[in-house]
């Protein structure tokens, strides 16, 4: 079997190995799509493959044209070697906790661009300029929305590009949405929502928040005219909705692979871009949400009907906070990094080391739940027991420390700086906040590249990695440290925690715990036990 528009022609080899294939004519839904574009997807990795896609899959499948044109911000080769070589298909491989699987073929994709190809920047502008095109979402990860450095000035990327034309290609993904948005006004200036589908708190205020500094700046420079931000910020014409999306999607497991060739698949090898991992399926746990502000614009599918919640700002709010914040992603990036500095293979080999588990219990229910909203959707407590108690337990679904600890310093701010204001506003004890202080001393440790046995290890990307590093050049694992004189350039800057720990007691129990933590092999476990099995 192979995953291409020939290959699921042979549909008995696809339904002797239990494979739901789509329901339509996919070769035909992708040329009508080109003909007439409604969708544009921005970063088609793991997730939105196998969410986002699915639900224009399922449009599609009940007769409403929603297909969507994916866009590669970054190396055109990730468009190649995961999208192109099936066809723009994806298998969904759905891992049950109880050790099945669902087998589904995702055809939500009609066309796919690599926008740093001149001519598919081109076609994507001709796209955007399309009156029926209503939505440009998103899955670029949290530094994929940044316009400043780590001092909170503009970068110098940004800075170029606004001294630019603005309807030129740009380097920075901010500025090239902001230039396609000229583009779109240019061509009658049609309503339009761009939606964030990335797991950071506000996600669409900073979308907007990121584009209109850009096209501000080009106003200013007499480069733009005044009207077309107008337009922008008219929020009639140009929607960005709050959203909180929630499915874990871990790398292409080996695993997943070995077991897909057995079924009869020739084309489900796991190949590489760079350092990272791409293969024609997405292993993923069955549970997903997907909650979109309702301030929508123009003409959009029935989210409703498709696994989708189209709601208040206030219940996503709740939602994104509760799960942003507190019961889901404070957890898995205290699991990452300590995960990676152990040696731990998985998250859910972490859930079953009695110290860890303890730790992300005591982060979510003692320290997190106390803070938190109920959105209405599900409660807070339901929510965390399903977490603790069968997602990150999940062994059938292989998700390694290494992938959630990439990007930490974009993370932090909001996994464990809300929280930690949330405290400070209430008036409540900061010396509560044992885990969060650990997590944070732990991320510090890691930081130095060297696991608990003493043995080196490549830390995952970072857009600040470099920085953070140099600040802990000399710290060496069994040497005395000045942990305040290594650690005070970066527990006192907001722009990464959103708060100066200085400012609270935190800073200086992290500091404790960061020299306990750099002792000398075997120090991480040693004061995770003491710290969280006292």
């Amino acid at each position: 079997m192979e995953l291409t528009l020939s290959g699921i022609e042979n549909r008995a080899d696809f339904d002797r190995a239990d494979v739901q294939l789509p329901s339509f004519d996919v070769a035909d839904m992708q040329e009508k799509g080109k003909e007439d574009p409604r969708w544009i997807h921005l970063g088609p990795g793991n997730i939105f493959r196998a969410f986002p896609a699915r639900v224009a899959h399922d449009l599609i499948a009940d007769g409403e044209h929603w297909p969507i044109t994916a866009v590669v911000p970054m190396n055109p080769e990730e468009l190649d070697k995961q999208l192109g070589a099936n066809d723009l298909m994806t298998l969904s491989v759905t891992l049950n906790p109880d050790g099945t699987r669902d087998l589904k073929v995702i055809a939500g994709i009609s066309e796919g661009l690599a926008w740093s190809r001149a001519e598919d920047y081109n076609r994507l502008v001709d796209i955007v300029k399309q009156p029926k095109v209503s939505m440009i979402s998103m899955t670029i990860t949290e530094k994929g929305y940044g316009i400043h450095d780590s001092q909170g000035q503009l970068s110098e990327q940004v800075r170029e590009d606004i001294d630019s034309e603005p309807r030129g290609f740009h380097k920075n993904t901010m500025a090239t949405l902001a230039g396609l948005l000229v583009h779109r006004f240019d061509a009658g200036g049609e309503p339009i929502n761009l939606m964030s589908f990335d797991n950071f708190s506000h996600n669409g205020d900073k979308l907007k928040d990121s584009i209109l500094q850009v096209m501000r700046g080009w106003v200013a420079g007499g480069k733009l005219d005044a009207e077309v931000l107008a337009w922008v910020e008219d929020p009639e014409k140009v929607s960005f909705p709050v959203t909180v999306i929630d499915k874990i999607t871990p790398r292409p497991n080996e695993s997943v692979s070995e077991d897909l060739k057995v079924l009869g698949f020739t084309d489900m090898d796991i190949d590489h871009v760079g350092r990272t991992p791409v293969a024609g399926f997405v292993n993923a746990e069955p549970t997903e949400y997907l909650i979109i502000e309702d301030v929508l614009v123009g003409e959009v599918p029935d989210f409703d009907k498709y696994g989708v919640n189209v709601t208040s700002r206030e219940v996503a709010d709740d939602f994104e906070n509760m799960k942003v914040t507190t019961c889901l992603n404070p957890l898995h990036t205290a699991l990452a990094t300590a995960g990676v500095v152990l040696g731990f293979p998985t998250i859910d080999s972490e859930m079953r080391d009695p110290a860890l588990r303890a730790f992300v219990e005591r982060l979510g229910r003692v320290e997190g739940l106390p803070v938190v909203v109920d959105p209405g959707i599900v409660s807070p407590e339901e929510f965390l027991n399903e977490v603790l108690e069968v997602r990150f337990p999940n062994r059938y679904l292989p998700d390694d420390p290494a992938r959630i600890a990439m990007d930490t310093s974009q993370k932090v701010g909001i996994r464990f700086g809300e929280t930690i204001k949330k405290y400070i506003a209430q008036g409540r004890d900061l010396n509560e906040l044992k885990a969060i202080s650990l997590a944070i001393a732990i991320w510090m440790r890691y930081l130095l590249a060297v696991d608990d046995e003493g043995q080196p290890f490549d830390p995952s990307p970072d857009p600040l990695l470099e920085e953070l590093q140099g600040h802990l050049k000399g710290v060496e694992l069994g040497q005395p440290v000045d942990a305040h004189l290594v650690l005070q350039p970066i527990l006192s800057n907001p722009s990464i925690f959103g708060v100066d720990l200085y400012t609270t007691p935190l800073a200086m129990r992290i500091e404790q715990l960061f020299t306990e933590l750099v002792a000398g092999p075997g120090a991480v476990r040693t004061t995770l036990n003491k710290e969280m099995m006292a």
